[in-house]
């Protein structure tokens, strides 16, 4: 039954992939309008994250939607422990732009070209002279009112902690006079058995010693994943600077967290 599962989930995972890249280079191609362009791919991946939930059988619990203004766009950051949050994501932020950095890029061919097509907003950190214009470009997506995505840890963790957040790209809500809103995001039950610290590593990818096929293979077999999302209060950024951001964010979503203990 896993086999089938599998070869089903898998091949259901390569059409969503051929119809986003084959659409995205259609979309670039016709449409000049970059936020326009922008808005049409994220319709196009929340459509495709919603199916692909549904045939992975995730079960999603969502709280605090009422925070998420259907008229207001933000500078949204989450906690971070597998690619699987990307997805989660798109379910409910559609008109957005996620901002990884070009590290991840390398590591991750396959993830690069899906990533690229998404409309992902890659940045250098190891550049230190083009963060200016980044936190400009970025600030810019901000204004022409689109949601901007982020991940502030800069990596994913084995869910038993929420590492510092970094502080520049909360800059970009500033100047762009946008609040930030913090999701957390809580993975609950693996085939209906509660995620602990020592069945973490069905959910979480952080250790990339284990390449993404095999972990992502192994994941599409799960019977069952349950999930709960939490859109928590947006965080108002008149008076304050990027590190009181970073840090009253991440209290926020450390506050709703379910850390795993990790002997």
């Amino acid at each position: 039954m896993n086999k089938i599962r599998l070869i089903y989930r898998l091949f259901f995972f390569l059409f969503c992939v051929f119809t986003l890249t084959t659409s995205s280079t259609l979309v670039v191609f016709l449409i000049r309008n970059k936020v326009k362009r922008q808005k049409i791919i994220s319709s196009l991946i929340k459509l495709l994250s919603k199916k692909l939930m549904k045939v992975m059988g995730v079960k999603i619990e969502t709280k605090g939607l009422e925070h998420l203004k259907k008229k207001k766009n933000y500078l949204i950051v989450s906690n971070h422990v597998s690619y699987t949050d990307i997805t989660l994501i798109h379910l409910f932020i559609k008109n957005n732009r996620f901002i990884t950095h070009y590290e991840w890029q390398e590591n991750n061919p396959f993830l690069n070209l899906i990533s690229r097509k998404a409309g992902v907003h890659f940045i250098e950190r190891r550049n230190l002279k083009n963060i200016r214009k980044e936190l400009r470009d970025a600030t810019n997506v901000l204004k022409q009112g689109l949601h901007l995505v982020f991940f502030p840890e800069g990596t994913s963790t084995d869910g038993s902690k929420i590492l510092p957040f970094h502080p520049p790209f909360f800059a970009t809500a500033i100047q762009a006079q946008k609040s930030v809103l913090p999701i957390c995001i809580n993975y609950r039950k693996v085939n209906s058995i509660p995620l602990t610290a020592k069945n973490h590593n069905l959910i979480c990818w952080y250790d990339h010693k284990v390449s993404f096929s095999k972990h992502f293979l192994q994941l599409l077999q799960f019977k069952s994943i349950e999930v709960e999302i939490l859109f928590l209060p947006p965080i108002d950024t008149k008076g304050k600077n990027s590190r009181n951001l970073a840090i009253e964010s991440r209290k926020q979503i450390i506050k709703h967290a379910s850390l795993l203990k990790h002997d």
